[in-house]
C-alpha cells in the first residue's frame, strides 16, 4: 500500500514471514493447519531438475496428505504460459498452493490461486482490485532472492495481446506464509543469484528516492542495500550466512517498494521484458547505474544519505556515488554480467514507451524523452 495522502508511515503486510537455515526441516510444524488440505505445488524447473533440491523438499512435505505437483517452465510469464499451466492440474478442489522457486513461479502460483477460483477472463484481472472472489491459499518458499514477490500481493504477466506487462493487484492474493530457506537456495550458480540480487537493488535504491518515499521505507532501503552488497561481497558456495543476508537484503527492499516507488529502472525492464524479451532481473543488473547517475545529475543530494549509511555500514568503501557506481561495476564484471546493448532504433521505440510508464510520476525529479534515451545507452 503506496502512500495516498503524503502519510508518515503505513505499513501493510499480512504475509508471515519465517527466515531460517533448514527451516523446511520443520515445515510440519508452520503448516500444519494446511496437512490434510488437496494440495498444488508449484516448482521451478531448476529446482524440480536438481534432485537434492528436489529430494529435500519432498522429504520434509510427507506430512501433507494429498499432493500434486506442478513444473514451471516459464521466466517473465505470460496468460497464455498461466492457462497451459492450469490445464495441466489434475487435482479438482485444491485447497492450498505451494509455491517454490523465483518470482515468476510465485506470480505463476497467485495466477492460479485465483484462476482456479474465478470464471472471470484471466487478462481481465489485471491492474487494481478487479475481482472479489477468495483466491486459493497461497504458501510461498523462494529458492532465489530479488523479485520480493514471496511477500506481495502481485502477480505479474506480459498480455500478449495488448502488449502490457502488468500485475493482477490485490491485497486478496497476499501469500498467507512465506517460509525462506537459505540452505535450499544454496547454489553453485552464483551468477544468476548475483543477477535476482540486482532486483532487490532497484528496489531499495530506486524507492529511496520517490517523493512518496518516508522515513520507514528510507530504512527499509538503507536494510535492504546492505544485506544485499554484504551478501555479494561474501557469496561462496555453501556460504548459508551470504544467502541469508541476500534473503534479508530482497524483504528489507520489497518492503520499501510496496509503501514507495521507482524509477527509470523499473520501468525499463516492463518495457524490454515485453519488447524484446530480457528477463526483468537482468534489466535491473543493466541499467541500475545509469538510473544513479542519472537522479545525482539531477540533484546531487538526493542519493547522499542512502551513500553515506553504506558507507557507515562499510559495503562501500568511500563515502561518495562513484564508490557505490564502480563497485555495481565490478560485481557485474566479476561474474561476467553483460549490459543490455540497444540500437538506436530500439531505444526511440522504448524512450516513447516509458515516458508514459505511470511509475515516473512517483520520480523526484523531472524526466525528459531524452534523458531516457541517454539512460538506455551505455556511453
Amino acid at each position: 500500500m503506496k502512500s495516498i495522502k503524503k502519510e508518515k508511515l503505513i505499513i501493510n503486510l499480512p504475509t508471515k514471514i519465517f527466515i531460517k537455515s533448514k527451516i523446511l526441516q520443520e515445515a510440519n510444524i508452520y503448516l500444519n493447519e494446511y496437512k490434510n488440505l488437496s494440495s498444488l505445488v508449484v516448482i521451478d524447473s531448476f529446482v524440480y531438475k536438481n534432485k537434492n533440491k528436489l529430494n529435500y523438499i519432498l522429504k520434509n512435505f510427507e506430512f501433507i496428505k494429498k499432493l500434486e505437483i506442478l513444473e514451471n517452465i516459464y521466466s517473465e510469464p505470460t496468460f497464455d504460459n498461466l492457462k497451459l499451466l492450469k490445464r495441466k492440474i489434475r487435482t479438482k478442489n485444491i485447497k492450498i498452493i505451494y509455491a517454490i522457486g523465483g518470482g515468476s513461479t510465485i506470480d505463476i502460483s497467485k495466477g492460479l490461486s485465483i484462476s482456479l477460483r474465478t470464471s472471470k477472463k484471466i487478462e481481465s484481472l489485471q491492474g487494481q482490485n478487479k475481482f472479489s472472489e477468495t483466491p486459493i491459499n497461497l504458501i510461498t518458499i523462494p529458492t532465489i532472492f530479488g523479485s520480493g514477490a514471496e511477500i506481495t500481493s502481485s502477480a505479474v504477466f506480459i498480455n500478449t495481446k495488448n502488449r502490457v506487462k502488468g500485475g493482477i493487484n490485490s491485497n486478496l492474493l497476499y501469500p498467507k506464509i512465506c517460509l525462506i530457506d537459505p540452505y535450499l537456495a544454496k547454489s553453485n550458480k552464483l551468477r544468476q543469484h548475483i543477477i535476482c540480487s540486482f532486483d532487490a537493488l532497484v528496489h531499495s535504491i530506486e524507492s529511496f528516492t520517490s517523493v512518496i518515499s518516508n522515513t520507514f521505507t528510507k530504512e527499509m532501503s538503507i536494510l535492504g542495500a546492505t544485506h544485499i552488497l554484504k551478501g555479494i561481497d561474501n557469496l561462496k558456495n555453501g556460504n548459508i550466512e551470504s544467502f541469508e543476508n541476500l534473503a534479508l537484503g530482497s524483504i528489507f527492499s520489497i518492503i520499501s517498494l510496496m509503501h514507495s516507488e521507482q524509477n527509470l529502472t523499473g520501468a525499463a525492464s516492463y518495457r524490454l521484458a515485453v519488447n524484446y524479451k530480457y528477463n526483468h532481473a537482468y534489466c535491473g543488473a543493466s541499467f541500475l547505474e545509469n538510473s544513479l547517475l542519472f537522479i545525482d545529475e539531477k540533484n546531487n543530494k538526493l542519493l547522499k544519505e542512502l551513500v553515506e549509511k553504506l558507507f557507515k555500514n562499510k559495503v562501500i568503501k568511500s563515502n561518495n556515488l562513484d564508490c557505490l557506481v564502480n563497485k555495481l561495476k565490478s560485481i557485474k564484471k566479476k561474474y561476467n554480467i553483460k549490459n543490455i546493448a540497444l540500437n538506436e532504433d530500439q531505444k526511440k521505440i522504448l524512450t516513447n514507451e516509458i515516458i508514459e510508464m505511470p511509475m515516473l510520476d512517483f520520480s523526484p525529479v523531472k524526466i525528459y524523452k531524452k534523458d531516457i534515451f541517454k539512460f538506455l545507452s551505455h556511453d
